[in-house]
């Protein structure tokens, strides 16, 4: 490339507002569905604020990947160190991934080397520690040491941990811990003696529907400038988020199909970018090896009254509209609208599709399913379907 190609990339047009903000290790200034965590922490450390002797409080975070526990950790943090100063009380905040600080003991060099200036060697654990903790006490401060995927340290690493207030005496201790694990991965680490030196263990649940599509719009109002993606567009990646129980899929989602949208020079992204295999390469052919006829027949109904309404939603009647079609076209005997619903059951099971129940006024009852698809795009879907049906009828 030339340096004018260069200069033509960056200064292109682009439909991020913010790309940063689509970052793993962004902390947004508002954080949503986690309130109930955010108060058991404050419930917990609210002691360090009160008390004159600021003791040590050890809390642990439980989740599944993708469930906030990092980003409820590191905003608990933030504010409580505004909150803190307003109480004119220095709090620092240490965050540590031990992905990148595989033992204690560089978790602590690397502390010795940003409070005191030393590199470390020569100093045990326990020296390093009593350099670091009294350079706390003679600044009048307080240090809240966060540690995430503590499952990758040694049971007695993360008891040693949690144990310093009884090693140095809590009078001798400005220091308090949060640690993040998933909840498999703690389970095989911990013992008796590590539960026992915790205070609480906070345990986040997979986001809803409703609570992902919240944090969707809400990151990619931050990320992207405004009509960049649609209501369409977020349901299916909330729906993705739900299916998978993974906010990350979701935000990995935005990023990847606004880096999508620049490079085809577009300037929104639709549901059809987000099933690209650039942006969700998840194309799964095998997976139509497992559908018998009349739940093929029911998948390429749904397809095409996707592609004749260009509606990214569309409703069972129109599905089954499109199935009855497809059944005569192919001399196959069509079933009832009992069966095709529990077609559709099964493709949702699958997650080649996503329902959900909305209000119509005229539909029987007041309820009807909208129907998506997920992840395989819909020109995909509608060639494996044709090439299928050519053999087989």
């Amino acid at each position: 490339m030339h340096q004018d190609d260069f200069r033509k990339i960056i200064k292109g047009n682009s439909v991020f507002r913010l790309v940063s903000s689509l970052d793993f290790s962004f902390v947004p200034e508002k954080v949503f569905c986690r309130d109930e965590a955010i108060k058991n922490l404050l419930y917990n450390f609210r002691r360090i604020l009160e008390e004159k002797e600021q003791p040590s409080v050890n809390c642990l975070i439980l989740g599944k990947e993708g469930l906030g526990k990092t980003c409820t950790a590191r905003y608990f943090g933030r504010n409580f160190k505004t909150i803190a100063l307003e109480n004119d009380i220095e709090i620092f905040i240490e965050y540590y991934n031990c992905i990148n600080f595989r033992n204690k003991g560089a978790i602590i060099r690397e502390l010795l080397s940003k409070y005191t200036h030393g590199g470390g060697r020569g100093f045990s654990d326990d020296e390093a520690l009593k350099l670091i903790l009294r350079k706390l006490i003679r600044e009048k401060g307080y240090m809240l040491l966060i540690i995430d995927e503590v499952q990758l340290l040694r049971s007695d690493e993360i008891l040693a941990f949690l144990n310093i207030a009884e090693t140095f005496g809590q009078h001798n201790t400005k220091l308090s811990i949060i640690l993040i694990s998933r909840n498999k991965d703690w389970m095989i680490i911990e013992t008796e003696r590590i539960s026992s030196r915790l205070n609480e263990k906070i345990k986040l649940k997979p986001y809803t529907y409703e609570e992902a599509k919240q944090i969707l719009e809400y990151r990619s109002n931050l990320a992207f400038k405004e009509h960049v993606i649609n209501d369409d567009t977020l349901s299916i990646i909330s729906q993705i988020v739900t299916d998978y129980e993974n906010m990350r899929v979701g935000i990995e989602l935005l990023r990847k199909s606004g880096l999508y949208a620049d490079r085809k020079g577009l300037d929104a992204i639709t549901p059809d970018i987000i099933r690209t295999n650039e942006v969700y390469p998840s194309v799964r052919g095998e997976i139509f090896d497992q559908l018998n006829d009349q739940e093929l027949f029911t998948l390429y109904g749904i397809c095409m009254a996707i592609h004749n309404l260009q509606q990214s939603y569309i409703l069972v009647d129109d599905a089954f509209e499109e199935y009855q079609i497809i059944s005569q076209k192919y001399s196959i005997e069509p079933h009832v609208k009992m069966s095709f619903r529990k077609y559709i059951r099964t493709l949702g099971q699958l997650r080649i599709i996503a329902t959900k129940s909305v209000r119509i006024e005229e539909a029987e009852r007041g309820r009807e399913f909208e129907i998506t698809l997920v992840d395989i795009p819909l020109y995909r879907i509608l060639d494996i379907l044709e090439e299928l049906f050519s053999r087989k009828f």
